[in-house]
């Protein structure tokens, strides 16, 4: 359960800023609410999981969030602005889906009425909400040691709820899994607890399950750390989570650590597929097989997508003012940025230079990423509803932000 804000805090477009007052934060709780609630919202996010998908949503889409979901309160923390925060969860949601679905669809028929899929720490649905669209909720089961997130996932999207355990001996099932996602939890973990629920997890799939793991890897260290020669640093405290700091803080890996933890739980050399900075363009994914000699190379086709953000959102006097950056991992800088103003496109091209951008994500292709568009409006005594988002060349896109202004 980790936002995924760094790259961006880096990149210094965003600074963090005094928790709100009370008062505030039911406010944006509130202003979040009535957005999500919108049946322009709920279509918006619709098309884009249709997109990802290239098929109709199987049920409709619930895009209410949970007042107490971790996400969302760190992003409205950090911005105080309830459209950039719901603009930023949606994102990391939609992107982390397009993740899982791209694994899922590459050993599985997610038609396959007999499949089995476990989202362990799933926190409040960020990612389930999303899956329940395409795979029935019947098939799906849900695992987070939050007993209220629990209840409000299985309540919410219909799937199968399962409570966790701070230790990984007492968490005890009979079923087994064909897919078991893991999301921002490794990057969590202490050693020994690492090790023990790779232990745990992998002993849940079934002969022909796959398991995958989000990790934050050490390259990620900022230049005054570094990672000790057992692999692994862990530091006691995390941005969004009241767990004991001896079971749940910041964690960072490098490959070595994780194949090692792998080994110990599947046996000497176990093959895995490493998906470098494949979960919001920050942590790297590993993929295991329950079975050795799984072929994992149709994950050599997986892809990242486009991603990006917008800096400067100022309406003065008639003049809307947008500024940010848009890139991939997969291909670098992205030919154009979409800016929608009450339903009307406007392109951008992207290219100035934003050699932030290049340094946070450590990629030179990048360097020229940035773009920025002024328009002169009509609708000077009213807000207006702003989209702003990106496409790579193979039409991937990428919600970088909506809201009104």
């Amino acid at each position: 359960m980790f936002s995924l804000m760094r790259t961006m805090s880096k990149l210094g477009n965003v600074g963090y800023s005094a928790a709100p007052t009370c008062d505030l934060r039911l406010m944006l709780i509130e202003k979040t609410r009535q957005t999500t609630a919108g049946l322009n919202f709920q279509q918006l996010i619709r098309g884009y999981v249709e997109h990802i998908t290239g098929q109709q949503a199987r049920t409709p889409l619930n895009t209410e969030i949970h007042a107490d979901d971790q996400m969302l309160l760190h992003s409205l923390n950090h911005h105080q602005n309830s459209d950039i925060a719901l603009s930023q969860y949606f994102a990391i949601s939609l992107q982390q889906f397009y993740s899982a679905h791209q694994i899922l669809n590459a050993f599985f028929d997610p038609a396959d009425s007999s499949l089995k899929v476990l989202d362990f720490a799933c926190g409040f649905g960020r990612l389930l909400r999303l899956l329940s669209t395409q795979i029935s909720p019947a098939q799906i089961y849900a695992s987070e040691i939050q007993a209220d997130a629990v209840n409000y996932v299985s309540k919410q999207y219909g799937v199968q709820g399962l409570l966790s355990h701070s230790n990984p001996d007492q968490f005890n099932l009979e079923e087994r899994f064909d897919f078991i996602w893991v999301a921002s939890l490794f990057s969590h973990l202490p050693e020994r607890l690492f090790h023990a629920w790779m232990a745990k997890l992998t002993s849940l799939l079934t002969p022909r399950g796959v398991l995958c793991v989000s990790i934050r890897d050490a390259e990620l260290l900022a230049p005054n750390q570094t990672l000790p020669e057992s692999g692994i640093l862990y530091f006691s405290v995390s941005e969004t989570t009241p767990l004991a700091e001896d079971i749940y803080g910041t964690t960072y890996v490098n490959e070595a650590f994780v194949a090692s933890s792998i080994s110990k739980a599947m046996g000497q050399t176990h093959p895995y597929f490493r998906l470098k900075k494949s979960l919001a363009h920050e942590q790297d994914l590993y993929v295991v097989a329950a079975q050795k000699d799984r072929d994992l190379s149709a994950l050599e086709q997986f892809r990242r997508g486009a991603w990006g953000w917008v800096d400067l959102c100022s309406y003065i006097n008639g003049v809307l003012r947008l500024e940010g950056w848009a890139a991939s991992l997969d291909d670098g800088v992205l030919e154009e940025v979409t800016v929608y103003v009450d339903g009307v496109p406007k392109n951008c091209t992207v290219g100035s230079l934003r050699r932030d951008v290049a340094d946070a994500f450590g990629d030179d292709r990048l360097a020229f990423s940035g773009w920025g568009i002024t328009l002169e409006l009509e609708s000077r005594d009213r807000a207006v509803s702003v989209l702003v988002e990106a496409r790579s060349k193979k039409q991937e896109r990428a919600l970088l932000f909506v809201g009104k202004v």
